[in-house]
C-alpha cells in the first residue's frame, strides 16, 4: 500500500509540474499573439494611411505633385 501511495504522490507532482508548463507555455503563446497582433493592426493602419494619401493624390488634377 506505501508503494502505491508514493507512485500516486508521484504522478500527482507529475501532473501539477505539466500543468504548470502548459501554463508557462500558454502565456508565452498568448503574448507572442498579441504582439504580432499589434504589430499588424500598427501596419493596417499604416496601409490605410497610405491608401487614403494615394487616393487623394489619385483625384488631383496637379499632376506633377502627383509624380512626387
Amino acid at each position: 500500500e506505501k508503494i502505491f501511495t508514493e507512485l500516486i504522490r508521484s504522478i500527482e507532482r507529475s501532473r501539477s509540474k505539466l500543468r504548470q508548463m502548459i501554463r508557462v507555455q500558454e502565456k508565452t503563446a498568448v503574448s507572442r499573439a498579441e504582439g504580432l497582433m499589434e504589430k499588424l493592426m500598427q501596419e493596417i493602419d499604416d496601409l490605410r494611411r497610405t491608401h487614403a494619401e494615394l487616393e487623394q493624390l489619385s483625384h488631383t488634377n496637379d499632376h506633377i505633385h502627383f509624380l512626387k
